[in-house]
């Protein structure tokens, strides 16, 4: 029996997260402030940036929201780091441009998404969230700013 224990011992363990990836491409069409559309050679996928969430489509701020993400992948080839794939099919990633501009960071940092604390433990995010807010940048220059969850529970009745 103890050889059956240290031999279960010894076995690798499977991975407790899904396995990252890497893709690179372009965007090609900006969803919404934490959607983009990725072209990798002929291949499109819909990549979620990890660890936010910004204003929809009709809220405040939605449209800046969109507008910036456009701006920060307008003509960068981007580096994916794809982490989980949700149960709207989309790839859940970090996303870095040529220069190494942390893109899911920087939409926080520029006041244009929430850290999604649900979803991401991640001190950075949490760290640019609150130097946006004491800023008062972007969205936190609002009095009235409503994060997207409660804006979407709200919408759902």
């Amino acid at each position: 029996m103890r050889f059956v224990v240290v031999f279960l011992l010894l076995l690798p363990l499977p991975a407790l997260t899904a396995p990252s990836y890497t893709l690179t491409g372009k965007a090609v069409r900006i969803v919404d402030g934490d959607t983009f559309d990725l072209l990798v050679d002929k291949t499109t996928y819909r990549i979620r940036l990890a660890g936010i969430d910004a204003p929809e489509k009709g809220q405040d701020f939605g449209n800046a929201s969109k507008q910036l993400l456009g701006t920060l992948c307008k003509d960068e080839l981007l580096t994916v780091v794809v982490t989980d794939t949700d149960r709207n099919k989309r790839k859940i990633a970090e996303v870095y441009t040529s220069k190494k501009v942390w893109i899911n960071k920087e939409m926080i940092a520029k006041g244009m998404a929430w850290h999604f604390v649900k979803y991401s433990a991640n001190k950075e995010l949490a760290a640019a969230e609150q130097q946006a807010r004491k800023n008062k940048v972007g969205l936190w220059n609002a009095s009235n700013a409503v994060a997207p969850w409660e804006w979407r529970k709200k919408r759902r009745g």
